[in-house]
């Protein structure tokens, strides 16, 4: 037997050591031994015992004295006490207990007895200890900000912290260990992307993290919570171990770092081609009439830059961020998507809208459709083999109430059905040598996908069926005043 438990025998009576070890060390237990009370107090708070057998009848400083001395010791004062006494009076006893005893052993003890009652209090204490290690660790987890719950097969919740339950609405007086998971986080969030969710509740692919996306309204900015999955499973169990993980502030992050980017990169191209005009001032021999007429055109040019460049300037400050709870009027949409046409050089453009939507307004602001719109325009242009795609864009009323689809429909490359489900994953790139392209980051549609998640919408991709191509769908909530 392998007990490992630490028991402090404190006896006057080298006999006593000498059949206490004779007993217990074939137990497997570790044993130390003091003569006295004083030597006992020291070498308990050296050697940390997960038992004492105390006698009762010591010179000096007798057991009832060394049992009071460890109960006000903060390391020692849980540590269980048989006392080893020849006294068999009560009032003994009610003593002995009042000084903080556990148990008794009469002297001359049963050996038997002993074992049982030695094995039994070293079990009950090892067990207290864990109980009071499990209290701390509780409290700990209940102080995080992050939640935690553990599930039994992925939908019965056995546990929660404070945070997981403010996460999910649940008022602790009304928590049941048997509610479903899944169906009270569908009560709040979307759980996006739908894909990395087929698989619940395999813990997560590192590559494809879940989110639960409670989208941003005109009370609340949405709030992105990333769920992680630690399995464990034996014989009879099969848990999960879930840690809700708030990035939203990282999703703001990489939304505005993406959006600047592409900002810039729309904003300011046409202005800065405009110095294309200035080797021809220079080269210029005389000032004529038509110099004078460049340098009007170069005014013209760099205060349109100026403004561009105050605009983006304007835009990446703090007060002016991107807004997703903002409107946009559909009325408006066909100039903004000419406006893109013109921009990116597009020269197949079909635009289609149902009459009745044009008095209805998206609940996303004008810069985050023009930021979704020209990524998955520049992505139709550049995977066309010859770059100039033919491109539809039909904006419809959904079966859905109040939400609108809005398609884009190229004529380009088909592509493979894993890829389908991975463009929305940020850093993933399906760049075959088809495109010509220099490689970018692989953070254009997982940035548009969460623009729309976080506007309460969703989106989809797909290959064409009647010719090569794909379409992407975006269901666009409408506002509701």
């Amino acid at each position: 037997m392998n007990n490992n438990s630490r028991i402090l025998i404190i006896d006057d009576s080298e006999t006593i050591h000498d059949i206490l070890q004779v007993l217990l060390r074939p137990e497997g237990y570790q044993l130390a031994f003091a003569i006295n009370g004083a030597e006992g107090l020291e070498k308990a708070t050296q050697f940390l015992p997960d038992l004492i057998l105390l006698d009762v009848m010591m010179p000096g400083m007798d057991g009832f004295e060394v049992c009071e001395r460890l109960r006000a010791m903060s390391k020692l004062a849980e540590v269980p006490i048989i006392m080893l006494t020849a006294l068999d009076d009560r009032d003994s006893r009610l003593r002995a207990l009042e000084a903080g005893v556990d148990d008794f052993l009469t002297k001359p003890f049963d050996r038997t007895e002993l074992r049982v009652r030695i094995n039994s209090m070293t079990r009950l204490n090892r067990y207290r200890r864990l109980l009071t290690e499990r209290s701390r660790f509780e409290w700990v987890i209940q102080q995080l900000n992050d939640g935690f719950l553990l599930l039994t097969d992925g939908s019965r919740i056995r546990y929660m912290n404070s945070a997981a339950r403010v996460y999910l609405g649940i008022v602790e007086n009304n928590y049941n260990n048997s509610d479903d998971f899944l169906q009270q986080v569908d009560k709040i969030y979307k759980r996006e992307p739908v894909e990395a969710w087929e698989n619940w509740p395999a813990a997560n692919n590192a590559k494809s993290p879940r989110y639960l996306v409670r989208p941003e309204t005109s009370e609340a900015s949405a709030l992105w919570l990333q769920v992680d999955v630690s399995e464990f499973s034996d014989d009879d169990n099969n848990e999960q171990l879930l840690h809700l993980h708030d990035v939203s502030e990282k999703m703001q992050l990489l939304q505005r770092m993406w959006s600047f980017q592409a900002m810039v990169s729309h904003k300011l191209r046409n202005p800065l081609n405009s110095f294309a005009i200035l080797p021809l001032i220079r080269d210029s021999n005389e000032f004529s009439r038509d110099t004078e007429e460049l340098f009007d055109l170069l005014e013209t040019a760099i205060d349109h830059l100026q403004n561009r460049v105050l605009e983006v300037l304007q835009y990446v400050d703090t007060s002016s961020l991107l807004k997703v709870n903002d409107s946009f009027r559909l009325s408006e949409i066909r100039n903004l998507v000419m406006t893109l046409q013109d921009t990116l050089e597009l020269d197949m453009l079909k635009f289609a809208m149902d009459e009745s939507l044009q008095d209805k307004a998206l609940l996303l602001s004008g810069q985050a459709l023009e930021l979704v719109l020209c990524e998955i325009l520049k992505n139709a242009k550049k995977f066309h083999p010859e770059k100039s795609p033919k491109i539809e864009l039909l904006i419809k009323l959904a079966e859905t109430d109040n939400t609108v689809v809005l398609s884009v429909t190229d004529n380009g490359q088909h592509l493979p059905k894993n890829a389908l489900k991975k463009v929305w994953t940020a850093y993933y790139q399906y760049e075959k040598n088809f495109s010509g392209e220099v490689q970018g980051m692989g953070l254009g549609l997982p940035m548009v996908a969460r623009l729309i998640w976080a506007s309460g919408g969703d989106c989809r991709l797909c290959n064409r069926e009647d010719q090569s191509g794909v379409r992407v769908e975006l269901m666009l909530p409408l506002t509701t005043t």
